[in-house]
């Protein structure tokens, strides 16, 4: 199979937006409720178990550069293990897909569009997610490339406008104000969003200057965290963590106190369409990772015939994946990170068994 070509660039820029995405967008408010003023040093361990993950996966596609995990993972563990292993992966990346473009649909819905059924949203965004996928991960960076400095310029703008609304006299409690279990909640509900860097695991034949590829993961982590952080920040200095936490959507309230002169009076619009092409990146990498895996593991020439028969099961899912708010809230906030969990260990598990095969193979070419 030839394999796309994704420089080492679209590969860290790509990056930043991906952490940026849901969690400014859907995270910040549970992340301020469980962690408060200890949010930044909740993001900061929550990266460095993203760069750990990260280093564990490189080493691991290192080993077997350009090929497909799918393919050679049968070499590393029996089929009767490896095939439903990738299955797992194949629906836990649909399922993730489906759960943020549910996300997405609430709050289109909620703010914008309250007239307006999910299934219209979610079938308008999901055409949109299928043509993409239908082109490729290539293309998908490139769209990402491009969308990054706007991306990047808006939310620095809306930083520095919402500036002046800001009580600063809440800078002490980020010195002062910690808590242990605070920290510890936070962390769990956090560090999963950094965790899924697994997804070099499947992105990684598609890399060029593939020994750069952690040091890219690195400089992701530190602007993504430089970006989340601000935002962080600001919403505790301008709402502090009760109203924060609160807050269905803090981020939209924080951009609705923008105002620039007397003809600008709301710039959320603006904003939150920028925004939510960072939504549409992550949602149509987690799906076009499920496709390619389908077709990998049916040895498919292309993945191209799956896509719209798999969009409409990512936008039933979506649909049915939940009752109604409040369950949806419940399970992005506390089932959803014990699988994430659980899917970023089995990397972990194709390394340990891998390296002891080829130690046992070493000592056995020796003898």
């Amino acid at each position: 199979m030839k394999t796309e070509q994704i420089s080492q660039n679209q590969l860290l820029l790509f990056f930043i937006l991906y952490f940026f995405s849901t969690l400014v967008g859907f995270g910040a408010s549970h992340m301020i409720h469980v962690s408060q003023y200890d949010s930044l040093l909740v993001l900061c361990l929550s990266a460095l178990t993203g760069i750990i993950l990260a280093f564990c996966v490189i080493k691991l596609a290192k080993r077997r550069p350009n090929e497909f995990i799918v393919h050679y993972g049968s070499e590393i563990f029996p089929n009767w293990i490896h095939i439903p292993f990738m299955a797992i992966f194949f629906v836990f990346f649909l399922t993730s897909s489906a759960l943020i473009l549910r996300e997405y649909e609430d709050f289109i819905v909620q703010i914008y569009l309250p007239k307006t059924p999910n299934w219209a949203v979610g079938c308008m965004f999901g055409v949109v997610v299928a043509v993409t996928a239908r082109l490729g991960f290539e293309n998908l960076f490139r769209i990402a490339q491009g969308l990054f400095y706007l991306v990047i310029l808006g939310n620095i703008g809306n930083l520095l406008f919402i500036g002046k609304e800001l009580r600063w006299e809440r800078w002490m409690a980020f010195i002062t104000n910690h808590s242990g279990q605070g920290i510890l909640m936070g962390g769990y509900s956090t560090a999963h969003f950094f965790g899924e860097a697994i997804i070099l695991l499947f992105l990684f034949p598609y890399l060029t200057q593939k020994h750069k590829t952690f040091k890219s993961i690195i400089l992701a982590s530190f602007f993504s965290i430089l970006f989340i952080s601000s935002n962080i920040i600001w919403l505790l200095l301008l709402f502090g963590p009760n109203l924060a936490s609160h807050l269905t959507y803090p981020m939209l309230e924080m951009i609705r106190y923008i105002r620039i002169a007397d003809f600008i009076q709301n710039l959320d619009h603006l904003l939150i369409s920028i925004w939510a092409t960072t939504v549409f990146i992550k949602v149509t990498l987690f799906f076009t990772i499920s496709v390619q895996i389908l077709s990998q593991l049916f040895r498919l020439k292309d993945h191209r015939p799956l896509v719209f028969s798999l969009t409409a099961v990512m936008i039933s899912l979506s649909l049915n994946i939940a009752s109604g708010f409040a369950e949806m809230t419940s399970l992005f906030t506390d089932s959803f990170p014990t699988l994430s969990y659980f899917m970023e260990l089995i990397p972990l598990l194709y390394l340990v068994m891998d390296t002891i095969k080829q130690s046992i193979k070493k000592k056995t070419e020796k003898s």
